[in-house]
């Protein structure tokens, strides 16, 4: 058995200061050391946030350490006043007399000898509110004390904005920061001058490897792989800043509370602005121009004029970064497609775009051959998403219970043998304790299994809902409806590299709700084009459609002529080649079945009988009264 970690947790910020000198992390870890050595507390560990107000629960090593405990490294936690462990006297309650209990680990409170073990502690809930009721006395200090200097044309912000630093011999003043305050111009002067949008100048930025705002002041939140991903809002916010034409803006937000440090925006018109404050990065007269274009009427998308195409919207996902996929009107089609939102915004992700048609049309292919394979064979299906496990978990808890009656049996004769005098007390006992503690263990392994059947069915019922759906529904034509109620997700995929077998095509993966993704239960690998084509062709044959041009079918299939073509090349055919050896090959297998020109002409995709006597003539190098001859022959 290892010996558990006594944590030393410390906590210091600014607010901590004006209460207390000696309340430095420094102070507080040599203090808390010396406890844990008087008193005997071995294996120390120190937890330490600098900078976090205890008003704030989300603080790192706070987290860290309350990770240990949950994974019971923890036995005793040791902080220098209950106040380093936060004032929020709700919260710290629940911590301390609810949560850290479950976990079987004592807190210590030095300085205000607060022991969780001990009764002696009346007074801890009035100390919390204390604490709390101090954070809240300086925080109304503090907005009173900002609300005072920035009406009266201070600087209110903790930090400057981006092109700005504070000033060496003073904290209100702000002074340019040299090293990026180029780039702060460029970015006004391509707006205006060179008129490139937002997005343009963020591609910009990105080409050019500069440092985000966040990366540049070193923000702990700012992701190491996203250091020069600028995007257009991080663009628009700038452009509309008046604090780099010179002036000082206040009051743009507000805390709502000291307790949560939710941020709320105040609306513009209320804004407080002192002009001419500090030297400015941009002339005022290019500024004005920027707001004069940010003013402009932006081009949106209009969902309305697309809403038929949008059954996919927030359920595609990107296979490589997991990020959600944006809608876009695809480029030389008459509809939407979707690609990576981090592609769009930030270029770091690759371009994988996919047409909401390709999309429907794959998910009709992938659902089909689900469909098929539940009526072909349903058990086999049943039993990859363990619907039979239930009998099997059923079958288990009744071997359980027949072995409990079992003992319950035994243990009736036992008692009787020792009341007729037939075996010793020692023996009674002996075996009463080995069937008390067989019978126990058995009833602990029906819980658990009852537990999983209660699950199991639950599951059950939910997958066999979705299956019954999918048996009986009408897949021809995919709707919303059916979009809604079966997918739950769509991964798509980058396409396929040259070379490898599947060369151009664009893995589409499709999770179905209770059930999972359907490549898993049945075998949806990739057509070839050939196969394609033919299954369109039979489709429009069987309907009595007359194809002749080759854009009839790509656009059914969802692709680019260019696609086809190239894909065709590599299988080493063309849509032509694939007509005349599907339609050699149907009117061979419908003249063995007996059936006349006039119905053979109508299924095989001709205007007339004479289209079909030619097509004949021209392929089996026969006429087709030779052919029908030949063939019944």
């Amino acid at each position: 058995m290892f010996d558990k970690i006594t944590a030393l947790y410390c906590r210091y910020s600014r607010d901590d200061g004006q209460e207390e000198e000696n309340a430095s992390i420094t102070h507080q870890r040599e203090l808390l050391k010396e406890y844990a050595e008087n008193n005997g507390y071995t294996n120390l560990r120190c937890y330490a946030d600098d900078g976090y107000s205890g008003t704030n629960f989300n603080r790192p090593d706070f987290q860290r350490m309350l990770e240990d405990i949950e994974n019971g490294l923890i036995g005793t936690v040791i902080v220098k006043d209950m106040s380093r462990f936060g004032r929020n006297y709700i919260l710290v309650g629940q911590y301390v007399e609810l949560v850290l209990p479950m976990y079987d680990v004592k807190v210590i409170g030095v300085t205000d000898h607060y022991d969780s073990t001990k009764e002696n502690n009346d007074l801890f809930a009035f100390e919390s509110i204390f604490a709390e009721m101090y954070a809240a006395d300086i925080s109304k200090k503090v907005t009173a004390y900002k609300r005072n200097k920035g009406m009266n044309g201070g600087v209110v912000k903790t930090r400057p904005v981006y092109g700005y630093k504070i000033a060496p011999d003073t904290k209100d003043e702000w002074i340019i920061d040299e090293k990026v305050a180029g780039i702060v111009y460029m970015i006004f002067d391509k707006f205006v001058n060179e008129e490139m949008t937002e997005y343009q100048i963020a591609n910009y930025l990105r080409k050019h490897k500069v440092l985000t705002t966040s990366a540049y002041a070193g923000s702990k939140r700012c992701d190491p792989t996203r250091i020069y991903a600028w995007s257009t809002s991080t663009i628009t916010r700038m452009l509309g800043m008046a604090e780099y034409a010179g002036d000082t803006v206040n009051f743009k937000s507000r805390t709502v509370s000291f307790k949560t440090r939710q941020i709320e925006r105040i609306p513009k018109d209320q804004w407080l602005v002192f002009h001419d404050t500090h030297d400015a990065i941009v002339p005022r007269e290019m500024f004005e121009k920027a707001q004069v274009r940010l003013a402009r009427p932006k081009k949106r998308f209009d969902k309305r004029k697309y809403e038929y195409n949008t059954f996919f919207a927030r359920k595609c996902r990107c296979s490589e970064c997991g990020g959600r996929m944006a809608v876009q009107v695809a480029k030389g089609y008459d509809g939407i497609a979707y690609n990576c939102q981090k592609k769009i915004s930030f270029q770091t992700c690759k371009s994988h775009s996919v047409r909401e048609m390709t999309l429907r049309n794959m998910f009709k292919d992938q659902i089909t051959a689900l469909q098929q394979a539940l009526l072909s064979k349903p058990k086999e299906i049943e039993e990859k998403l363990g619907v039979y496990q239930i009998s099997d978990i059923q079958k288990e808890i009744d071997v359980f219970n027949q072995r409990i009656a079992e003992i319950n049996s035994y243990m009736q004769e036992l008692f009787e043998s020792k009341i007729r005098g037939e075996i010793t007390q020692d023996d009674f006992l002996s075996l009463s304790r080995q069937y008390g503690d067989e019978k126990s263990n058995l009833q602990n392994q029906v819980n658990i299994f009852a537990e999983k059947l209660a699950i199991g069915k639950k599951n059950a019922s939910g997958i066999v809902e979705i299956l019954t759906f999918i048996q009986s529904a009408d897949f021809s034509e995919i709707t919303e409806e059916i979009c809604s109620k079966l997918i739950k997700q769509v991964i798509v995929g980058v396409y396929e590299k040259k070379g490898t077998v599947n060369y151009g095509k664009q893995p589409l993966r499709f999770q179905i709700y209770e059930i999972g993704f359907i490549d898993e239960l049945v075998d949806v690998s990739y057509k070839t084009f050939r196969e394609r084509i033919e299954a369109v062709l039979l489709r429009r044959y069987a309907d009595h459609i007359v194809t002749k041009r080759p854009h009839e079918v790509y656009e059914e299939l969802g692709l680019t002529y260019n696609t086809m073509k190239k894909g065709l090349q590599r299988e080493n055919t063309n849509f032509n080649t694939i007509v005349i050896e599907l339609r050699k090959k149907l009117i061979t297998e419908y003249i063995r079945q007996g059936m006349s020109a006039d119905e053979i002409f109508r299924i095989t995709g001709f205007s007339n009988v004479n289209v079909l006597y030619a097509f004949c003539y021209n392929n089996f190098e026969v006429s087709y009264k030779h052919l029908r001859k030949v063939i019944l022959s």
